[in-house]
């Protein structure tokens, strides 16, 4: 047996997450508790890093989410892997233990240390799979906490990422968190209103007492009695001692390898400061690989929050911010920094002999065509016609008959190839009438033009209608989403600054997205208008750029 702590349990159905990785649901049995959570692993065909994500206060759910009544659905957490997904990076995530399909077992402390006795053996688990290579923590707020105390009981990332982290004393989130609360409320009489309007007296209750809650803890009590008003709750004590005992802040000390301490400029939940702070103590105790950097405008989750101060603390107590959009810049300041820390193998930051090796051979295929005269290379299963007019110099005579000469069916829309260079390729995508896809983000931008049809473009929640002859370039990792809300198809071209796969290759990558594809479907995911049910944004953008999008496209009955 690999590991006599972790035993595996493989579900024996694998659900899709991306059309280029799979996703497969396991089930750890640790030595204190069976830890339910999702390996994502891109089709690489070579073992990769692995990114473990470690969830904070807000997210008890491997997605992301928060079990609480009345919070809105945040599945933070999917998104991340399946973007680490789409950059080469593999990820595990999981529920906390007494949520979702994680539960405790005879040994268990429900304490942070405990958190971080988990967090270890999943490291252990992960560097037992073959599939994985370095393992990285990516630890959201609180989470930083427990990835801390894992390094300081032993157990070792090869890099972290702290997302929002807190570095402090335990009375600081306490005070940052409930007293700001209970100080906004005493302002003025409209804001204990709308307090008391939003069911907020567990919050005002402890933004009250906070400070004799922490005298309890300081003198050994198990408990203290939170009492405002109506309101009552026995508040268990044992994490509290636990974090005067041990500061969060000098836990970073333990963190000995690289690490990016990311923090949003309007983060409510814990000062953006925090970033730094938590560098300051990884470099005092000689990590000089740690860094820090700030997100201008983003939230404590990376989402983009209001320009209205108020507006915004108002909804960071409601979840009403977890309906705000993620902030684009994210995804690729983590990126860029794990291309550093924990490099894919065939990416730019790879072996530069191998890069420049792999780049001279296909140069030598791409200009040395066509020496003597032009050459026609004639359509093939996977490719259309093309003129070699003289070296160095590819041309297709008509994009349009190139549609019905290669290409693969999707739910996407028909997709098939155009030209490829060293430098460069292009495809297209011919999107069918009536088509809807989810915004989602994209490992490598492009550029796009539309030639034929309209549709409609959608980044951080706004849509804009795009034309024949609008052009558009999106960078590495930005969300957009897609409709066609109208009777014509839309034909588009899209340019990558990369080298393109043989067209064999990129045909048989197409294939294996049809039939992933095929399987979100029916799995539950929208491909099409006529499957979302109103009121829904994209469907209230159809009906604003086609006055006859209802009678074009008539929604079935629920």
């Amino acid at each position: 047996m690999r590991n006599q702590a972790v035993l595996l349990f493989a579900l024996a159905s694998r659900a899709l997450a991306s059309p280029d990785a799979d996703s497969i649901s396991l089930s750890l049995e640790q030595s204190t508790a069976t830890v339910g959570g999702t390996l994502l692993l891109p089709r690489a065909g070579r073992p990769v890093p692995c990114v473990v994500i470690v969830g904070g206060t807000l997210s008890n759910l491997r997605d992301g989410e928060l079990e609480r009544a009345g919070v809105p659905q945040r599945t933070a957490l999917k998104r991340f892997a399946e973007s680490l997904a789409g950059a080469g990076y593999g990820s595990f995530r999981y529920d906390q233990v007494g949520h979702g399909s994680s539960r405790a077992k005879a040994g268990w402390t429900d304490l942070y240390s405990g958190d971080a006795r988990v967090l270890a053996e999943i490291y252990t688990y992960l560097r037992g799979r073959p599939e994985c290579t370095k393992i990285i923590a990516a630890a959201e707020s609180a989470g930083a906490y427990i990835a801390s105390l894992a390094a300081r009981a032993g157990a070792h990332a090869d890099a972290y990422l702290f997302l929002g982290g807190f570095c402090g004393k335990a009375e600081e989130i306490f005070s940052y968190n409930f007293g700001r609360l209970a100080e906004y409320a005493a302002r003025n009489r409209e804001n204990a209103a709308w307090a008391k309007d939003n069911h907020l007296d567990r919050y005002l209750a402890f933004g009250r007492h906070w400070r004799e809650l922490f005298a309890a803890a300081r003198s050994g009590k198990d408990t203290f009695e939170v009492a405002e008003g109506s309101f009552r709750e026995t508040a268990r004590l044992a994490r509290r001692r636990e974090e005067l005992d041990n500061p969060p802040d000098e836990m970073f000390a333990f963190i000995k390898n690289p690490a990016l301490a990311l923090a949003g400029t309007r983060d409510l939940n814990v000062a953006p400061h925090h970033a730094a702070c938590a560098v300051a103590v990884m470099q005092r105790a000689g990590n000089l690989k740690s860094q820090a950097m700030l997100i201008e405008g983003a939230d404590h989750n990376f989402q983009v929050a209001p320009n209205d101060s108020d507006l915004a603390f108002r909804e960071r107590y409601t979840f009403a911010s977890f309906n705000r959009p993620y902030h684009p810049q994210l995804d690729h300041e983590i990126l860029e920094w794990l291309h550093e820390a924990a490099p894919v193998a065939g990416n730019h930051h790879d072996d530069d002999h191998k890069e420049t090796k792999t780049r001279a051979e296909a140069a030598a295929a791409f200009y040395g065509r066509a020496l003597q005269r032009s050459e026609v290379a004639p359509k093939t299963a996977v490719s259309p016609e093309r003129m070699h007019l003289a070296p160095g110099l590819t041309l297709i005579d008509d994009i349009l008959e190139a549609r019905n000469q290669a290409g693969v069916d999707t739910l996407e829309g028909f997709i098939g190839p155009l030209l490829r260079t060293p430098e460069m390729r292009a495809h297209f995508i011919d999107m069918p009438a009536g088509l809807y896809l989810d915004e989602h983000p994209h490992a490598k931008g492009s550029i796009i033009y539309t030639v034929r049809g309209s549709w409609g473009l959608k980044s951080l929640g706004r849509w804009h209608l795009m034309k024949p002859g609008s052009l558009y370039w999106f960078g590495d990792n930005i969300p957009t989403g897609f409709q066609v809300p109208f009777r014509e198809d839309a034909y588009i071209l899209i340019f990558k600054a990369a080298s393109g796969d043989d067209d064999e290759a990129f045909v048989h990558y197409l294939r294996g997205m049809a039939a992933n594809l095929r399987k979100e479907r029916d799995a539950g995911t929208a491909f099409r208008l006529v499957d979302l049910s109103p009121p829904h944004p994209a469907l209230d953008f159809a009906g604003k750029v086609n006055p006859r999008f209802a009678r074009d496209f008539p929604l079935k009955p629920k």
